[in-house]
Parts: structure tokens; C-alpha cells; sequence
């Protein structure tokens, strides 16, 4: 019998291999990618120490002695927590205290419906690019809070590790009877 040469037929299987490896590789590669940069421009946002800061920021919102104006969250569609509107000075020095230890956070109070709050600060130049950015990530909570919140927080924390600078973002629901 006569033996027949292989040589040819190994190096197409070789190549449609090689095509079908790089196939694979780039669709991989196509759909990976954005997810990477989601994923690092999203790490800011509701990371652990963000969340358990705005937290003791929350009790301190919902406390019976902080006064909240209610009717200023309607009209502008936000207002900015401040310890001074604590009646209690206690309160107000812890308040303050406990925001100075966080680096002096900017802490928004807005609807519980983020629609309104986005709408006006979409194309706002006083409020910074990264917390837009931040409202845009988020849910329009349009249903309600299941738990009867009618406010929201949401703060920019400055942070400072290893001689970097960088912001972080985190938002809770409130609970009040205001």
C-alpha cells in the first residue's frame, strides 16, 4: 500500500485552529473589555467605607433634633446636610466632630425618587462630574421605599491613602416623620 502525505492536511488543521483560538479570544476580549471599565469606574461607588459612613450620617439625619426642611428638598429638589441645623448642641458638636473625622463629606438630602434630583443637576456645572456620574449609575427608585423612606443621602467622601486623592460615593434611604 501507498502511504499518503499528511504533511498538507496538518497544516490546515493547524490554521483553522489557530483562526478559531483567535476567534474565540477576540469575542471574549470584545464583550470583557467594557466590563473592566465599568468595573474601575464604578469601584468608588458604594464601597464599604462609604456606605458605613453615610450609615452614622443617616442617624444623625434622622435624629428628632435635627431640622430638616422639608420644603426646600420640594422646591430645589435638594439640601445639604448641615450640623447646624441640629437644636441640640450636643448634637450639633458631635455632628460636627463626626464630619470632620470623615473629611468634611458633601452630603446631598433629596427625594426618595432620584428623578427630580438628576433632572436638575444633569447638566448643572455647580455640582461636579463625578457625582453626576454617580446619579446617573443609580436607579430611578420611581416604586418607593419598602420600609416608608421619603428621603434619600447622598455623599462624596474624600479619601487619602498612599499619597492618592480620591472620592467616593454612597447613597442611603431615610426614614422620617417630617
Amino acid at each position: 500500500m501507498r502511504k499518503l502525505n499528511n504533511k498538507g492536511f496538518m497544516l490546515v488543521e493547524t490554521l483553522i485552529v489557530a483562526v478559531f483560538l483567535v476567534t474565540i479570544f477576540s469575542i471574549l476580549y470584545v464583550n470583557f473589555y467594557p466590563l473592566m471599565g465599568e468595573y474601575e469606574r464604578r469601584e468608588s461607588y458604594d464601597d464599604l467605607d462609604s456606605k458605613y459612613a453615610i450609615y452614622w450620617i443617616k442617624r444623625m439625619a434622622q435624629d428628632s433634633y435635627y431640622n430638616l426642611n422639608t420644603g426646600a428638598i420640594n422646591s430645589s429638589k435638594y439640601v445639604e446636610f448641615n450640623c447646624n441645623n441640629f437644636t441640640d448642641t450636643n448634637k450639633k458638636n458631635l455632628c460636627l466632630e463626626t464630619m470632620k473625622r470623615l473629611e468634611n463629606p458633601t452630603v446631598y438630602i433629596i427625594d426618595y425618587v432620584t428623578t427630580n434630583f438628576k433632572a436638575k443637576i444633569k447638566n448643572n456645572e455647580a455640582f461636579d462630574i463625578g457625582i453626576r456620574d454617580y446619579l446617573n449609575y443609580l436607579p430611578e427608585y420611581t416604586i418607593g421605599s419598602l420600609n416608608g423612606a421619603k428621603y434619600r443621602l447622598i455623599a462624596k467622601f474624600h479619601n487619602s491613602k498612599d499619597d492618592n486623592d480620591f472620592y467616593t460615593y454612597a447613597t442611603i434611604e431615610v426614614k422620617r416623620n417630617a
